[in-house]
């Protein structure tokens, strides 16, 4: 039974049975309910109360939370803990005693049993507690006692607790090394425990509800306690037998579970308790009446179970998974449904669940661009039917009065509903596949910002993004710069001497002041945010820059002949903006999600530096931080990291793309500071040594190999703080689940830099997931690098 609770992989819920049965000689208080304050909860008793004595929290409230929160955790019994107390207090005298015996009459002493233990039964005959090992309560009274006689700073008490009263491994010892007891001893550790982890739960930890015990951190806890022979999922369970047992358990084992402890059969079948759990009490759209399940048959067609699925927190088994890496929401769901019983579904609900393209799919390019390129097909001849005045008789577009119109995204909706927010494509992407001789670069050629209606679409990330493009492009059509391609990318470059050739015809020959100039050129290319006044002149040119490089300016226009020259010194003379606006197509929107969502934590020092066990020992023993430590942060070596047992394998796929890699960029520091700039390194062909003509870097497959060596080797060695590591890590496992690396990795970076790169668009500035990967992918190909270089 216990071998079940101490093995590597913890067993599933149902095994709360056997061990309520098996620990009845522990006597488990029954919980006691209460509510808001000290209000007594009056419920039926038979009806709330499950099979293993503990209360049913959907009878309590349809509120998770909040029926977990109302179910408290049993206390001792108030004259065991007197007793306990009583008892410690004679400690000293009793040790006093056992010295004499051991002086006197030392054939008496019984070294079998640990020191403190034969102290306190004669503290127990002193109190009057004869005979105490033979009472039911011998062994919780004896735990309890020993937590009392911890007094530090008082003579004749104990410093710390004798862990030697449970059994006689280290308390650091993992769980496999129970297995290696006596059976006596194994026996003595499973009366004992559950006392020593109720008191550390509920006196020394505080908690007093089973909502307490899912949200707190055991696994810390347990870690600063220096406990380590259970682990952290099955401590609830060993404490309050039955608790984590049942359809509607008290604390949810699926919350408590760390996904490395559970294997494949054994993950799948934790998701699907948990989500037969989420469909039937929390979600409330499945109940049984007569023993046939009667099914909520509208919001069962409305649910989103991908997202259901995914918000239990449970890891996904290979079995679950579709070819893109995305769980496999149907074959999760079928296997609910056949536990629940279809009940009163009809057959069109339940064969959504065999038709595998229910939607257009994100795992299948080709079916998500023949569908888009459908729906853009249709809308054009809409508009040439509808519009006829866009077009001229030659069929091409009449520029000046198509520019003006912004009903493209509309006649989308009209034909297919939410088609672009679905896909996460603009209109100007859908339409420029279909007829790219209207939509381009072009000067006849309509352009991104001249397609989308007005409303919002300056805000945002990729409204920056639009914006800067667009600004581009405005200086373009008044003359200064050139446009042109390279790799497939449009381009806008600007030289100096073209800057300073240009701004001298500009507002000398044309006779204008710079603010009729910059007010026109505004009005010209429907610039909102600077016509309204909302982004200044100068700020637009920091944002063409990717740098800061108004702030220290005066609020005038004159100074933006000063800013623009200012931008290109800093770029060394001569500056490029990308013009190509790609959408995140074919991202879904959880993807990007994962890798957008800002996570409270911020960096512990400047920048990721590998955090070794040695280095945590050192602070510790030495009462002091890490930043204390001297010179730590100055050490490059991975000794004692996963990522050096990762590049002693010849076997190791990351090692060939380590190998094309060029050091220069990834071992110099920059020249000046770039948001993204590892990952920017992974897309340049300039980052590696495939130098040949029609070489363009690293493949995708060679990208994931690198984040997957990031996420691997660096995530846990380093000195992230431990909350931001399930977002981290997600992030991670979005990325990791595409296939078309480079290309999701460009329209990434494309659409969250440039809304960062300028301190005026991230004046409240929030780290986000995509920012740490972009740091631990540089962490680990930098000392990578290295490590392999000093090898050499």
């Amino acid at each position: 039974m216990w071998s079940n609770l101490l093995e590597i992989q913890p067993a599933p819920p149902s095994v709360g049975c056997s061990l309520a049965e098996d620990q009845a000689a522990l006597k488990p208080l029954s919980p006691a309910l209460t509510g808001p304050g000290s209000t007594r909860v009056a419920v039926d008793r038979a009806r709330t109360l499950s099979d293993f004595g503990w209360p049913v929290p959907s009878a309590l409230s349809s509120d998770p939370q909040e029926a977990r929160a109302l179910i408290q955790l049993p206390e001792f019994d108030a004259l065991l803990i007197e007793k306990a107390r009583v008892i410690s207090g004679l400690f000293p005298a009793a040790q006093a005693r056992h010295r004499h015996l051991c002086a006197t009459e030392p054939s008496r002493q019984r070294l079998d049993i640990p020191h403190f233990e034969r102290v306190f039964r004669i503290a127990s005959a002193l109190a009057g507690v004869m005979e105490a090992e033979a009472g039911p309560d011998y062994d919780s009274l004896l735990i309890l006692t020993a937590w009392n006689c911890v007094r530090p700073r008082e003579e004749g008490f104990l410093g710390s607790y004798p862990k030697a009263l449970l059994c006689s491994l280290s308390h650091c010892a993992p769980p496999t090394a129970l297995a290696s007891l006596p059976a006596r001893e194994q026996a003595s550790f499973q009366r004992r425990a559950p006392a020593y982890l109720r008191y550390l739960l509920c006196v020394k930890a505080g908690l007093r509800t089973c909502g307490d015990i899912e949200s707190a951190d055991l696994r810390q806890l347990l870690r600063s306690a220096g406990f380590r022979l259970l682990r952290s999922s099955a401590v609830a369970e060993v404490a309050f037998p039955g608790i984590t047992g049942g359809e509607d358990p008290p604390v949810r084992p699926w919350k408590l579970t760390l996904r490395q402890e559970l294997t494949d059969e054994q993950a799948v079948e934790m998701l699907v308790t948990a989500a037969i759990w989420k469909i039937k009490y929390e979600l409330r759209l499945a109940t049984i009446e007569d023993g046939v399940a009667r099914w909520n048959i509208g919001a069962f067609g409305r649910m989103d179970w991908e997202d259901v699925f995914l918000s239990l927190g449970v890891r996904v088994a290979p079995s679950l998974l579709r070819p893109s890496g995305l769980i496999d929401w149907r074959a999760v769901l079928a296997r609910c449904i056949e536990r629940i019983g279809a009940g009163n579904l009809p057959p069109e609900a339940l064969g959504k669940l065999s038709a595998w393209p229910q939607r257009i799919r994100h795992d299948s390019d080709q079916a998500i661009w023949e569908a888009l390129d459908q729906v853009a097909g249709a809308v054009i001849e809409r508009v040439r039917a509808a519009e006829p005045r866009l077009f001229l008789a030659n069929g091409r577009l009449d520029y000046e009065t198509a520019r003006s119109f912004r009903g493209w995204a509309r006649c989308f909706d009209e034909v297919s509903p939410q088609i672009l927010s679905r896909l996460g494509v603009s209109a100007y992407t859908a339409l420029r596949r279909v007829a790219p001789a209207l939509f381009g670069w072009g000067v006849a050629q309509l352009k991104p910002w001249e397609v989308e209606q007005d409303f919002g679409k300056w805000k945002g990330s990729r409204g920056r993004a639009l914006l800067r493009s667009a600004y581009a492009y405005a200086l373009y059509e008044n003359g200064l710069g050139q446009v042109c391609c390279q790799d497939e990318q449009v381009l806008w470059q600007c030289s100096l001497q073209d800057f300073s050739d240009w701004y001298g015809s500009v507002t000398t020959q044309r006779n204008l002041t710079p603010y009729e100039f910059l007010y026109g050129l505004a009005s010209r290319h429907g610039l909102t945010p600077l016509l309204n006044r909302e982004i200044t002149h100068t700020a637009a040119l920091s944002l063409l820059a990717g740098m800061n490089l108004h702030e220290t300016l005066p609020r005038i226009e004159g100074c933006w002949e000063l800013c623009m020259r200012a931008a290109l010194e800093q770029h060394g003379g001569t500056l490029e903006v990308r013009l190509v606006l790609p959408d995140l197509v074919p991202l879904p929107l959880r993807l990007r999600q994962a890798v957008l969502t800002p996570i409270p934590y911020g960096y512990l020092h400047r920048e990721l530096r590998w955090v070794r066990d040695f280095d945590l020992r050192m602070a510790r023993e030495s009462r002091c931080t890490l930043q204390e430590l001297p010179g730590w942060w100055e050490d490059e070596r991975i000794l004692g990291t996963p990522l050096e047992e990762r590049l002693r394998r010849s076997d190791e796929p990351s090692r060939a793309a380590l190998g094309a890699l060029d050091p220069a960029p990834w071992l110099e520091p920059p020249a000046r500071r770039i948001r993204f700039r590892a990952l920017y390194l992974l897309l340049s062909p300039r980052a590696t040594v495939r130098n040949a003509s029609g070489d363009s870097g690293l493949s995708s497959a060679e990208m994931r190999g690198l984040l997957r060596l990031a996420c691997e080797t660096a995530l846990e060695h380093t000195n992230i703080a431990q909350v931001s590591l399930p977002a981290i890590r997600s992030g991670f496992e979005r990325l990791l689940a595409r296939e078309d690396t480079r290309e999701m990795l460009d329209s990434l970076l494309l659409h969250i830099g440039t809304a960062y790169e300028t301190e005026i668009w991230g004046r409240a500035r929030r780290f986000i997931v995509l920012d740490v990967i972009n740091d631990l992918l540089a962490l680990a190909i930098r000392s990578a690098l290295l490590h392999l270089m000093s090898s050499d």
